[in-house]
């Protein structure tokens, strides 16, 4: 169905939705973290059917996660599921990646922890430096901004291994 050569990216999380839509890693159109409310699939879904509505995307690139991954809530792995059922119904192409394959992605660049990923996209994308969060300690929780690196590292993922 999408023929504008533009991506979706996107990754949903505990707060709600990171995203990206773009034509490639450089030609950036708009990103973010949309909080929805309520954490609902529905809600999650809605949002999904305004980014193909308005974009006409080619491509959608999903968070990936297998069975065993114990870091990833239900209704995460529901909201991810629900989006590739969706981007199918629509004839949209689809990747996954994992934070596995983004660690091997980013294995290359001397970073495979979720900060030292961030901290190498921020290099990357100067606009993104006000965002990033102090390394974070095991007693306290992630911060709100850390989303927007979770998003352009899967993005960043899929031109490195694609």
């Amino acid at each position: 169905m999408g023929n504008s050569g533009l991506i979706v990216v996107l990754y949903p999380n505990g707060a709600g939705l990171n995203y990206i839509v773009c034509e490639n890693p450089k030609e950036l159109i708009r990103y973010g973290i949309a909080r929805i409310r309520p954490l609902s699939v529905g809600a999650h879904l809605k949002r999904l059917q305004g980014f193909i509505k308005e974009y006409n995307p080619s491509l959608i690139l999903l968070r990936g996660y297998q069975d065993t991954d114990k870091r990833i809530s239900k209704r995460v792995v529901r909201v991810i599921d629900a989006f590739e059922k969706q981007a199918i119904d629509q004839g949209l192409s689809i990747y996954k990646y994992s934070r596995e394959d983004i660690k091997q992605a980013f294995l290359q660049f001397g970073k495979n922890t979720k900060y030292g990923i961030s901290k190498t996209i921020s290099e990357w994308y100067p606009e993104l430096q006000s965002r990033m969060p102090a390394l974070r300690k095991n007693t306290t929780a992630e911060h709100y901004q850390m989303g927007v690196f979770d998003v352009f590292a899967l993005m960043l993922t899929h031109y490195y291994l694609e």
